[in-house]
């Protein structure tokens, strides 16, 4: 009787304990993602507070960029710059899956045309380009980095932290199938690559940068 009555005593003692760790981890995981976004917020105050650069939507209310300051816009190529086209040369117009290469190695990925820009699951890239990655569901904040690159987006904006400097992209970052997605020209040229579109072959190619 003593037996039983200790093992069941035992058995309660470790529920609590396991349910206690739970919570613990669970707790730890949304306080580093609640600092993630904060960080976030900070790069985003630090640069408002010093006027280095403004989201696309704020630069349309102003009269002084003349149309000879707007520079191209091409769906493969990342130029970083503030005010861009809307590049028409897309090599197709709806949403759909098609075979990206890299390095030797091909993966189907879902693309959706937007704005004159190509959007990819910035995870799945991440992924296929071997880089350390981690997407925050709440703040729908998404961190890619290698060795030399760290790259931060945020659904809804325009802007990517790369290595920590403000830096414009092509269109905004949207949240599709619990991703983030955005300019597959961004990840690929962060990350040292040139995109190319194979038309006999139907499919995206991705280059080394010499």
């Amino acid at each position: 009787m003593k037996t039983r009555k200790f093992t069941w005593i035992l058995s309660v003692v470790l529920l609590l304990f396991i349910f206690q760790s739970v919570n613990i981890v669970k707790a730890d995981d949304d306080d580093y993602e609640r600092d993630e976004h904060e960080r976030y917020e900070r790069y985003e105050e630090e640069d408002d507070e010093h006027g280095e650069w403004e989201e696309e939507e704020d630069y349309d209310n102003r009269n002084y960029f003349h149309e000879n300051q707007i520079q191209p816009s091409y769906w493969n190529i990342w130029t970083r710059d503030t005010v861009t086209s809307i590049a028409d040369n897309l090599p197709f117009q709806e949403p759909k899956e098609v075979t990206v290469e890299l390095n030797g190695k091909s993966e189907r990925f879902y693309i959706v045309p937007m704005d004159g820009q190509l959007l990819i699951s910035g995870e799945k890239m991440a992924k296929f380009f071997g880089a350390e990655y981690t997407f925050y569901q709440e703040s729908r904040i998404f961190e890619a980095s290698t060795n030399q690159v760290e790259l931060i987006i945020r659904a809804g904006s325009n802007v990517v932290y790369e290595n920590m400097v403000k830096t414009p992209m092509p269109t905004r970052a949207q949240y599709f199938e619990k991703s983030v997605y955005l300019p597959i020209s961004v990840m690929a040229t962060a990350f040292g690559y040139r995109v190319n579109w194979d038309e006999a072959n139907g499919k995206i190619t991705m280059n080394k940068m010499m």
